[in-house]
């Protein structure tokens, strides 16, 4: 093992895999003698590169976060095609899928469920708490990656619909130090953020690296508090939005040990505010959310972990990693909404949970030089207990109720090489997971232990006729655990069972320019069973739907100081079969968009001065298993269905400041991306934000 480096490569994300012909055979005249170095797509834990990989995944390295414009995971996964974001308080829809999972909101913390898109920060999946809770950022990160379809089979739960991966920077042996300066205004409502990062050597074996990103100011929605209940506000001051992301880390890589590296980190997270982009249903533009209309939804949760990952050369064909975890969230929320009558004070109410998680996993990594496998088998045992509570303003529990889970799972995969040309890639995930699960609305309790174990097999092929050109094909599977969940003011209980989805994926890349551009062609079907749905207040198994596409993307030079990119995406989806609702037989799955195009340009202007322009189309989807609009007035039944436009520039003062200035939703489109049914809310996204950012180096 050797001390980290920093890795360069290409400006532009690029999007792997898809289907298409022998065709891409003749780009490969136009190679040069130089080749940027690979990058590993870390979520597949093989090792691989992002060119040998059959995986969908696009790969944003720390180069190409620092040319965007974004402050979030969710802001700048936005750009990937066939990636959407919708739901409660936004999350990553990846294909079709709705990211949320079966519950958002409190219905997500009745039914313990889980999301399907999974978000992993240094190797650890974060708690999902059915709303944006949490807002991950970006600020020195080394790598973000986004892999579509169902990614169960290496990373365990909550990834049946996508995962996004985050590794942020290790501790450096040499001195080193940022800051970041910016201020952005949206509707007339700033935001100020303040980022710094110091890293360097505390002896010739141990380095450290202390890291901070503290966002203050208000929100861009306008929330009004025209609510006639005296003694029960809750939100005295809804708009004001404060986050805090701090980290430190320890690096040991002995010097007499060259084969051992081990990092600590201490994280903390927390976040106070609307955590919600909701208005009122039928809003033109004012970004107005009043409580007679919408729930003021105002968070304080806090999250800290504590993680250890430890890597051991034992010789030159095995290595093993190990990696510990322990975290506590604190998640919280108050309701403020005028009542229905005034003496009636059910909608105001505080929400809470706590979950405290324990994992730990192990993986032993081997490679034959002279035949090429590639090999891993890992073990990992996962544990946690999640209470919730939730009592209106008279002091009564609206509902309480406690989750016990243990997973444990064997996990592996081979990458075989038949010939010099053709691989073989056989593997999956063998995972026991037992939940004890209890809730009650305190007149009706109910409990469920939903155990079982889950089997998910994994089989690819890699056809290389060139270094540059990649042809797959890949069968693997995923799931979602099953559980109980309940409407509380009813006190119907609904038992939902495990979801399943059996993914194919045929696909085409090819680099070129020495590896600097690309593009790729995807196809892929993917066969739902049982999928979990939100069905009224409770939650359903659709028998069976199916969600199929194709995805495209070029990432290229245009002579050396211009780099463009597109991509497009165009899928269907369906419910098959609905033995619980027959009447929605034949509908589209929620949050499926059938359309996505994205485009984007930067221009070196002088080599000081470069400016850019990106723009993402989504076409309408539905918002419900329905597919029927709400009995509100102004709601619709279909969400989507906008462009945005961002542009920005950026000026090099010298070799360390440099100073960038941007609009995000150029032309102030007003977007609704989630109408929530028979309520007089929808969600948004930002109207035009106008930003400017300095940054120092040193």
């Amino acid at each position: 093992m050797k001390h980290p480096v920093t890795r360069h490569r290409r400006r532009q994300p690029t999007i792997v895999l898809a289907v298409l012909t022998a065709a891409a055979v003749p780009v490969q005249a136009q190679e040069v003698p130089t080749s940027l170095p690979a990058v590993q797509v870390i979520g597949e834990k093989m090792g691989r590169s992002e060119q040998d990989s059959v995986t969908a995944v696009t790969v944003f390295t720390a180069e190409d976060v620092a040319a965007k414009d974004k402050r979030t995971v969710l802001d700048l996964v936005a750009e990937v095609p066939n990636v959407t974001i919708g739901e409660f308080g936004g999350v990553a829809n990846i294909r079709g899928s709705n990211g949320a999972g079966p519950g958002f909101s409190s219905l997500a913390w009745k039914g313990a469920t889980r999301a399907r898109t999974a978000t992993v920060i240094d190797g650890v999946s974060q708690v999902w708490t059915g709303g944006n809770l949490l807002s991950s950022g970006v600020w020195d990160v080394e790598q973000v990656e986004v892999l579509r379809g169902p990614q169960s089979t290496m990373l365990g739960r909550s990834a049946v619909g996508g995962a996004i991966v985050l590794k942020t920077r290790d501790p450096s042996f040499t001195q080193e130090g940022a800051i970041r300066l910016g201020l952005q205004q949206a509707n007339g409502k700033m935001l100020k953020q303040a980022a710094g990062v110091v890293s360097g050597p505390l002896s010739d074996s141990l380095a450290y690296r202390l890291s901070a990103d503290v966002t203050r100011g208000n929100h861009f929605i306008d929330y009004v508090d025209n609510n006639t209940n005296a003694g029960v506000d809750y939100s005295s001051d809804p708009d004001r939005v404060v986050r805090n992301d701090i980290k430190a880390k320890l690096l040991w890589a002995p010097k007499n040990n060259p084969d051992l590296i081990s990092r600590l980190d201490l994280q903390h997270q927390s976040q106070k505010g609307p955590y919600l982009n909701q208005v009122n249903v039928g809003d033109d533009g004012d970004y107005i959310a009043s409580t007679d209309k919408v729930n003021h939804r105002i968070g304080d949760t806090s999250m800290n972990a504590v993680i250890s990952n430890t890597s051991y050369q034992l010789d030159a064909n095995h290595s093993l990693d190990v990696l510990l975890s322990a975290s506590r969230m604190d998640a919280g929320y108050t309701h403020n909404q005028t009542a229905p009558a005034a003496t009636n004070t059910a909608n105001y109410f505080n929400a809470n949970s706590k979950q405290d998680g324990l994992g730990v996993e192990a993986r032993l990594n081997l490679a034959s030089p002279t035949l090429g496998v590639k090999s891993m088998i890992g073990v990992s045992h996962f544990k946690d207990d999640l209470t919730v509570l939730s009592k209106a303003y008279s002091g009564a529990i609206r509902y309480s109720g406690d989750t016990k889970t243990e997973a444990t799972s064997i996990f592996g995969e081979v990458d075989y090489p038949l010939n010099d040309r053709w691989a073989l890639i056989a593997g999956g995930r063998i995972e026991r997971e037992s939940q004890d699960r209890s809730i009650t609305n305190g007149i009706v309790t109910q409990t469920r232990d939903a155990s079982k174990t889950y089997v998910l097999p994994r089989l690819a092929v890699r056809y290389k006729p060139s270094a540059q050109t990649v042809f797959g094909l890949d069968v693997r599977k995923g799931y979602n655990p099953a559980g109980i969940s309940m409407d509380t003011d009813s006190g119907k209980i609904s038992s939902f069972e495990a979801e399943y989805v059996t993914a194919i994926e045929a696909s085409v890349k090819q680099s070129f320019n020495g590896g600097k551009s690309s593009w790729s062609v995807n196809l892929f079907n993917n066969a739902i069973m049982d999928y979990q749905v939100k069905n009224g207040q409770l939650i359903s198994n659709v028998d069976e739907a199916n969600i199929r596409g194709v995805e495209f993307q070029l990432s290229t030079d245009l002579g050396s100081a211009t780099h463009v990119y597109v991509n497009a995406s165009l899928q269907t989806s369906k419910v098959e079969a609905f033995a619980a609702n027959t009447a929605y037989v034949g509908n589209k799955l929620p949050y499926a968009a059938p359309r996505t195009f994205g485009a984007g340009v930067s221009h070196k202007l002088t080599p000081d001065l470069t400016v850019g322009a990106n723009a993402k189309y989504v076409a309408a989807y539905y918002v419900d298993i329905s597919n029927a609009a709400g009995a509100i007035a102004g709601q619709k039944a279909k969400a989507g269905d906008y462009t945005l436009v961002d542009v920005s520039a950026s000026y090099a003062i010298d070799k360390q400041a440099s100073v960038r200035v941007y609009v995000n939703n150029l032309f102030d489109e007003y977007v609704v991306n989630t109408y929530f049914q028979g309520t007089t809310s929808q969600d948004v996204l930002a109207p035009r934000t106008v930003g400017v950012q300095l940054d120092y180096r040193f």
